[in-house]
């Protein structure tokens, strides 16, 4: 469905999601950002950027995680990789230069508005479409998450299962929502870095690590300088 304008007469109530102090969350990020900065730059509203960023129409910063290492890893670095003749994906090294993944723990409570079910979805007059449509869609999904945050004023982001780690959560927080409720240095009280947690990706042993954990996904990464993965 809805691949529509949100209602203009909408009397709903978005449903809630208490995402509680001491949750550890993960996310995949370029090394030079460091692992709590927001990405404070909006996308354009009809190319490129995720299904939920912020846009010139609804300008805030955010930040992509999940609840899962590997829903983190599936998110950033699964999206369009093609099986091959033999079942299996390869990911590019380029898909994981000088990025790394990082695990944080949150110091407070966070609401957050639920998209994780049907029943979530019918409350913001949606359906699955909202967190399943792929890439040409998301000039509209992002849309309908600014008509979301309208609507949910009180939200420091969504939640939403996975399209690429199917039951598993996703997560974007708003960084101007953090910001009122928090203070101006929410980036650094609200999420606290894990350091034992963080993963470089594009060495021996970041391939090492990344190719265990998506062998479930089928999915292989060259060690850098070989031509085939190491067996």
């Amino acid at each position: 469905m809805p691949c529509m304008k949100p209602p203009p007469q909408y009397q709903g109530t978005p449903n809630r999601y208490l995402l509680t102090r001491g949750s550890c969350l993960w996310r995949v990020h370029g090394r030079k950002y460091g692992p709590r900065a927001f990405k404070d730059q909006p996308s354009g509203r009809l190319y490129g950027g995720g299904r939920f960023d912020a846009t010139d129409a609804d300008s805030y910063p955010f930040c992509y995680l999940a609840l899962d290492e590997t829903t983190a890893l599936a998110e950033a670095l699964v999206r369009d990789l093609e099986f091959d003749e033999y079942g299996g994906r390869r990911l590019p090294r380029s898909a994981v230069e000088r990025r790394q993944v990082s695990g944080l723990t949150l110091t407070r409570d966070m609401d957050l508005v639920s998209l994780l079910s049907s029943r979530d979805l019918a409350a913001v007059a949606q359906d699955e479409w909202l967190v399943t449509v792929k890439g040409d869609g998301y000039p509209q999904t992002r849309d309908w998450a600014h008509w979301i945050r309208r609507h949910a004023p009180g939200a420091h982001g969504l939640i939403w299962s996975s399209l690429r780690d199917q039951g598993e959560p996703a997560i974007i927080l708003f960084g101007d929502r953090c910001a009122a409720t928090f203070g101006g240095n929410y980036e650094r009280t609200l999420l606290h870095e894990v350091p034992e947690l963080a993963v470089d990706l594009d060495d021996d042993a970041g391939a090492e690590w990344l190719n265990r954990r998506l062998e479930p996904y089928h999915v292989a990464v060259d060690y850098p300088g070989h031509a085939s993965l190491r067996r």
